[in-house]
This record gives C-alpha cells, sequence and structure tokens, in this order.
C-alpha cells in the first residue's frame, strides 16, 4: 500500500497544481473541482480542502506556481560580462520555463479561468518576474549595446516577441520554418536589431 502524502508536502502540492492546471487546459473552468482534482490525483478531498480551501484558493495557488518557476527559471539565469548574450539568455529560459509548465501557463497569461483574478499580493509576485529583462536591457544600454536609456520599451518589445512565439509554439501554431528553438531564437535576434547600437 502507498504511503499518504503530507497533506502540506510540496510533493503532493506539485501535482495536485499540475493536474489542476491539465483539468483546466482539458476541460475548461467547468471541469475543474477541488472534488475532481482530488479523484484524478488519487487522494481524499482532506487534503485538497486543507491545501487551498476552494477552488478560488486552487487558481490563485496554481497562478501563483507558474510565476514561481519563471521567476526560478529566469533567476536561475547567471550574469555575465556580456549583457546582450545575458538577454538572449533570459529568453531561452522564458520559453524552457513555459514548455517545462504549459498547462500553468495558460492560466498565468490567459484568460483560462474568467472568474479568476490574482490578488495585489500575487500580481505583484507576476511582475517582478518581469524585471531581469529590465535590468538585462538597462545594462545592454549603459554598455552601449543597446540605444536610449529607457529600458521598459524594449524589455516590453522583446518580451511580446517571446512571449508570441511561445504562445505560438504552445498552441501548435507556429509556422514549419525548422526546429522550434532555432525560430525562437532567430525572432529574438530581429526583435532586437533595432535597438542595436
Amino acid at each position: 500500500m502507498e504511503p499518504v502524502p503530507a497533506v502540506n508536502g510540496p510533493d503532493l502540492t506539485a501535482r495536485l497544481v499540475d493536474e489542476a492546471a491539465r483539468l483546466l487546459l482539458e476541460h475548461g473552468p467547468a471541469g475543474l473541482s477541488l472534488r475532481k482534482l482530488a479523484a484524478s490525483v488519487g487522494v481524499s478531498t482532506m487534503p485538497v480542502y486543507t491545501l487551498f480551501g476552494d477552488k478560488q484558493g486552487l487558481l490563485a495557488a496554481m497562478h501563483r506556481e507558474g510565476f514561481r518557476r519563471l521567476g526560478a527559471a529566469l533567476g536561475a539565469v547567471p550574469r555575465t560580462d556580456d549583457p546582450l548574450a545575458d538577454v538572449i539568455a533570459l529568453g531561452v529560459a522564458y520559453r524552457r520555463a513555459a514548455l517545462a509548465s504549459p498547462h500553468l501557463y495558460g492560466l498565468m497569461f490567459g484568460r483560462m479561468a474568467p472568474e479568476f483574478s490574482p490578488a495585489a499580493d500575487d500580481r505583484a509576485a507576476a511582475d517582478a518576474t518581469y524585471q531581469p529583462l529590465v535590468e538585462a536591457v538597462a545594462r545592454c544600454q549603459r554598455a552601449g549595446v543597446f540605444t536610449g536609456d529607457e529600458p521598459h520599451r524594449i524589455a516590453l518589445h522583446l518580451w511580446a516577441v517571446s512571449h508570441g512565439m511561445v504562445n505560438l509554439e504552445l498552441n501548435g501554431q507556429l509556422p514549419d520554418v525548422g526546429a522550434p528553438e532555432e525560430a525562437y531564437l532567430e525572432a529574438l535576434g530581429y526583435a532586437g536589431m533595432p535597438f542595436l547600437s
């Protein structure tokens, strides 16, 4: 007989969050409930209700976990003496994080659950994952690699291209232009060209 997982164990929480995201993607908001989630994972409803409280709590946990994973992936990118290479490395880490948690990505950046609205603290934590890109662009500007001294507009442009490419790939809508990773890197390169000094 399998041991009962700890109610507050991180492994169980991660399993529940990932399975909830899968259920949401496959069945929509109406197909996601705490009871269905418990049945799908093979646990009683008690740990699910203990961890999340209700459906809104579950959606909030999914949103937080998605951005926690993204923040960890971006935070793991080492800072080097080449600021442009660092911008590219952040873009690669962004794509990898999205591909590693595609079900969560839809909730983080889409309207998969229209009834869900993240709390102010959760929105702030999500916004913080954007800062490494802004800082890397600012380093490029200080080094004379990018023009200007206002990094936010350039960062937004680069993120929009990255986000768009990732969405196309996750939704199976990327045109047949070769290997997806190569197409992604090429798009990032083209996105940065207008800003090169």
